[in-house]
This record gives C-alpha cells, sequence and structure tokens, in this order.
C-alpha cells in the first residue's frame, strides 16, 4: 500500500443548505445527470457524492472545488485534468460514500449495501469463479451474503482501478483466498493489490467496501 493512499468517507443523506452549497461546485455536466433523477434522494445523493469528491481533490491540488475538471479514459475511468498527481476513485451505495486519493498510483474502490433480499447463489453461480462459489456456498445465514458482498466488492474495485471494468475481469480475478479470512490481509494479482476495507471505515456492518491499488 502506498504512504500517500488516503481514504475518506462522508454521509449523503445531507441537509437542503448543504445541498445547495454543494451543488455551486457542480459542472453543468453533473448538474444535468443530477436533475436526471427523478427521486429526489438519489438526486440529493449525486450532488453530495459529486460535491464532496470535488472539495476533496481541491484540497489536495490546491484550487477551488468548481475549477476541479475530469476527463474520463474510454472505458470512463475518471481522471483530474488539472493535475496528473492526484489519482481518485470513488464509491456510493444508499446514503454512504467513500473515496480513495493517490498521488503516485492507481486505486479503485468499491461500497455496496448488503441487501438481505439478493439471491446470492444464484449471482455467485453466474458470475463466480468456481473456487469463490465453492466458499460462499458453504457458509448460511450472514456469513453467506457477506462473503458474495466481500468478493463482489473487490472485483468491482479491481475493475475500476484497472479501467477493465468489473464485467471483463469475472472469468479470472479469483478473491477466493480473502473470502476465507478476510480482515487484515492482502491479495495480489499481477501489478495489484486488494483489501477488504471494513476496520479502516466507520461504517455500519450493512456495508462491505474493498479497495484496489497498484
Amino acid at each position: 500500500m502506498s504512504p500517500d493512499l488516503q481514504l475518506y468517507q462522508a454521509r449523503l443523506d445531507i441537509s437542503a443548505t448543504e445541498c445547495d452549497r454543494l451543488w455551486q461546485f457542480l459542472s453543468a455536466d453533473e448538474r444535468s445527470r443530477a436533475d436526471r433523477f427523478k427521486q429526489e434522494h438519489l438526486k440529493r445523493n449525486f450532488i453530495a457524492a459529486r460535491g464532496n469528491l470535488r472539495e476533496i481533490l481541491a484540497s489536495r491540488i490546491g484550487c477551488e472545488p468548481k475549477k476541479i475538471q475530469f476527463i474520463y479514459s474510454d472505458r470512463g475511468k475518471p481522471y483530474v485534468q488539472n493535475s496528473q498527481y492526484v489519482y481518485f476513485n470513488l464509491s456510493h451505495s444508499q446514503d454512504w460514500a467513500i473515496y480513495a486519493v493517490c498521488s503516485d498510483r492507481e486505486v479503485g474502490i468499491d461500497l455496496e449495501y448488503i441487501n438481505p433480499q439478493c439471491d446470492v447463489d444464484s449471482i455467485a453461480e453466474r458470475y463466480f469463479l468456481p473456487s469463490e462459489q465453492k466458499i460462499i456456498q458453504s457458509l448460511s445465514d450472514r456469513n453467506k451474503y457477506l462473503s458474495f458482498y466481500h468478493a463482489w466488492t473487490l472485483k468491482e474495485a479491481y475493475g475500476k482501478a484497472t479501467g477493465e471494468g468489473i464485467a471483463n475481469i469475472l472469468d479470472y480475478v479469483d478473491v477466493s483466498s480473502l473470502l476465507e479470512m478476510p480482515i487484515g490481509k492482502t491479495l495480489q494479482i499481477k501489478e495489484w493489490t486488494l483489501k477488504l476495507l471494513a476496520p479502516e471505515l466507520n461504517i455500519d456492518s450493512n456495508y462491505a467496501a474493498a479497495l484496489c491499488i497498484a
């Protein structure tokens, strides 16, 4: 892990006053995207997630939040156009957002709300490797769901860090070793390090999160 890596978290269920403040930081494109949400809480969450991101990056670069400009790779991975020395990634789920920022290497991060109604067996059977399926299917009750979401966030973080996207890495990124004894362990895949983030984040136990860093 890079000593320069910084992790942030933010609640998205903010007040109307705070939402108005963060709205002022957004670009015309971001405002247009926010306005497409039909449900007010989803619009608020988008504004909060992007506004907080701009504040975090602005403090790192030393500029005003509204001056941050983004560019995107062919597969949609975002970068800061203002600075070539800042790598970042964000993820949000329900009413929480998490952010990873680093100056010297690519990062990916993912956060998922653990939905107890999700058919984890069927999804794992369709998308996960046999080694991962075996572990998930051997568990019961909450441990099954936790293991599934650990696997999903690890794969999502890897896909985001590499810029490949989760759909392109499901058949070869094996995270089974982190599903058996996850806490405190890291997994090395090529030049990438993966880690579950539960101990580092002050978010309730209904969420799973993972980090991937070059």
